[in-house]
């Protein structure tokens, strides 16, 4: 896996000047960072040279050895590009082209072919049918979509669209990648073995995966079991319903996994199983930007008693608690309200409550002892003169003064127009949550990672006393 995100020698086959053509899409993603270490080498029969750099008849004709090759010509021509990369030696190959195994028979047998091939010489091939792969810690985008923002997450996907409108995603939500695969037809190169390298990247703090079929289920249960106690695992199945595994199928040629069979191995590794792709964002958000908390207990704040009404119903549905308050919390939270207010959880400290109260409330609830989470729920009043990002600006506030120990949830409802928020979430690298039902799935997902890392802990203490 090394020689695909790390290559010092990178040849594109089937480059062109071309700007409708994904040779030279990827080409230009490539030259994009002119720090990259990678040495590039461009494969063309139609040009002498492309974007200042010499281009080269075949790989054969490229003076230098070549960890990677990545193959954009047509399918009918890729066959005997494989044997010329065969010849030339090169460590490892991306096949890019499509219309094989997904379209029909005789796509599936070129690529047992092709496979064949490689394997008897120890060539490793990801794709075909696949967008390529982005290491962006180095900088390297071999691939035709656009760049991930950095971060810690490292994604497999099935789907190379899918990978692409994730980043839009993880843009939003000032999430970022460290690397990517795009594993397409995996005719070689196995979810399996991109987890394994990812499992060891340091980088790759976070792992999340979209997966339509699955070749080796054994191996892959057997991976999730021995990652999900050191990084979280986040997995997305497209093809859950028989219409999603017939789309399934002919997308990338395989037999679509059962779901729920593979639903119950996937929540018995202890990786987290999305049911569609707002919850996928959702985790990962979390999971990027929020500490795991000691206990179950939840605290809540809120200018609006009909949004917290709205987060207690869902606080049922996922069997999360709602804690009540001390003695000595009510105590020291009263000087801080008016006397309207009716001091319980949820606490509603009605509309005209501003920065200030936020900020010392959820000071408190940070500090008491009893409370593992803080949930702080405004819906963005447009009276009194109130800042948009106030409340947020004192829910941040007290978050940083108490050490950032316990997570917070910020519930703005409905409010992802507001441009100073996410402003502000992107300075304090802090998530806002939009729905209620986004808020509590995301409390849920903290609450039983760490109900699964204690479970974890206590067993291997068990073992150790035995």
């Amino acid at each position: 896996m090394h020689n695909f995100f790390f290559p010092k020698s990178i040849a594109v086959i089937g480059a062109t000047a071309n700007p409708r053509k994904f040779g030279n899409a990827v080409t230009i993603n490539i030259l994009k960072n002119k720090n990259l270490e990678s040495e590039l080498f461009l494969v063309t029969q139609k040009s002498n040279e492309i974007l200042g750099l010499k281009c080269y008849k075949s790989i054969l004709d490229v003076p230098k050895d070549v960890d990677l090759a990545i193959i954009l010509v047509p399918a009918k021509a890729v066959d005997g590009v494989i044997d010329q990369c065969i010849e030339k030696q090169v460590k490892s190959i991306i096949i890019v082209t499509a219309g094989f195994g997904e379209i029909n028979q005789e796509g599936k047998k070129a690529e047992k072919r092709i496979a064949e091939k490689c394997t008897k010489v120890g060539i490793r091939v990801m794709g075909p049918n696949c967008v390529g792969i982005q290491n962006i810690d180095i900088g390297l985008n071999a691939s035709f979509i656009q760049a991930a923002p950095p971060g810690s997450i490292s994604m497999i996907s099935q789907s190379g669209s899918f990978g692409c409108a994730s980043f839009y995603a993880m843009e939003r939500e000032n999430l970022g990648c460290s690397k990517f695969a795009n594993i397409g037809n995996n005719i070689d190169i196995s979810f399996v073995e991109v987890l394994e390298f990812f499992k060891e990247d340091p980088n790759s703090r976070i792992i999340c995966i979209y997966m339509e079929t699955i070749e080796d289920g054994r191996k892959f249960l057997k991976s999730l079991k021995s990652i999900v106690p050191i990084k979280p695992v986040i997995v997305l199945k497209g093809g859950r319903t028989s219409s999603g595994m017939k789309a399934a199928s002919s997308h990338t040629g395989s037999i679509a996994t059962n779901y729920k069979m593979l639903k119950t191995s996937i929540k018995q590794a202890g990786a987290t199983l999305c049911e569609n792709a707002s919850d996928f964002i959702t985790a990962l958000k979390t999971f990027s930007l929020l500490p795991i908390p000691k206990g179950e207990k939840i605290g809540v704040l809120t200018n609006s008693g009909g949004s917290s009404v709205l987060f207690s119903d869902k606080t049922e549905e996922f069997n999360l608690k709602l804690v009540e308050f001390s003695d000595t919390l009510k105590e020291r939270v009263s000087p801080h309200l008016i006397s309207l207010v009716k001091i319980e959880n949820p606490l509603d400290m009605i509309g005209v409550a501003g920065e200030e109260q936020f900020y010392n409330v959820a000071r408190e609830m940070f500090e008491d002892p009893g409370i593992n989470i803080v949930l702080g729920c405004v819906v963005i009043p447009p009276f009194l003169r109130m800042n948009t990002d106030e409340h947020f600006r004192g829910l941040i506030r007290a978050w940083n003064e108490t050490g950032r120990k316990k997570p917070l949830f910020p519930l703005f409802l409905f409010s992802e127009g507001f441009k100073e928020l996410k402003e502000l979430a992107k300075k304090e690298m802090t998530p806002i949550f939009y729905t209620p039902h986004e808020a509590a799935y995301a409390i849920n997902l903290l609450i039983n990672r760490k109900n699964f890392l204690d479970h974890k802990a206590n067993s291997i203490e068990n073992y150790r006393v035995c």
